[in-house]
């Protein structure tokens, strides 16, 4: 009744609230990422009995580096597809035919900053010339009724 999802080779994307701080409140930060494997699903979600609304709520996701250290807690995440289509259309033909010519995953998150480590991994990147780390994703959906 569980689902779990990885996606590899993660590398931030679009822009990034380094801080966003209002008063009385969590300070969290959005993430974007693009994805540059195709996820992998180790546990595909039971058919039938899991039901959405008994998902746990807590932390659902983690975010490591390339070597396996842990980077960041993450409770709201969301991944999504997009295809790329182009036109073609045979001769004498007047079906014009979408024809898939590539895809790409995307994948949001919302950190609750506990600590900096994703964004000093990111930081010290940049000051030592680095490329941006590739980062792996693990998301985890458990039904509390088992």
């Amino acid at each position: 009744m569980d689902g779990r999802y990885v996606f590899r080779r993660c590398i931030p994307t679009d822009t990034i609230d380094i801080a966003n701080v209002a008063p009385g409140e969590i300070l969290q930060r959005d993430w974007s990422f693009r994805i540059n494997m195709p996820p992998e699903l180790q546990e595909e979600l039971d058919s039938g009995e899991f039901d959405p609304r008994n998902i746990l709520h807590g932390v659902d996701g983690e975010l490591y580096d390339e070597d396996g250290n842990f980077l960041a807690a993450v409770n709201e995440w969301q991944a999504q597809m997009s295809f790329e289509t182009a036109d073609y259309q045979a001769a004498t033909q007047w079906v014009i035919w979408g024809i898939t010519t590539g895809y790409s995953f995307t994948l949001t998150l919302k950190e609750t900053v506990v600590n900096d480590m994703l964004l000093i991994k990111i930081l010290n990147g940049f000051k030592k010339g680095e490329q941006l780390p590739d980062l792996n994703f693990t998301g985890v959906l458990r039904s509390h009724k088992k």
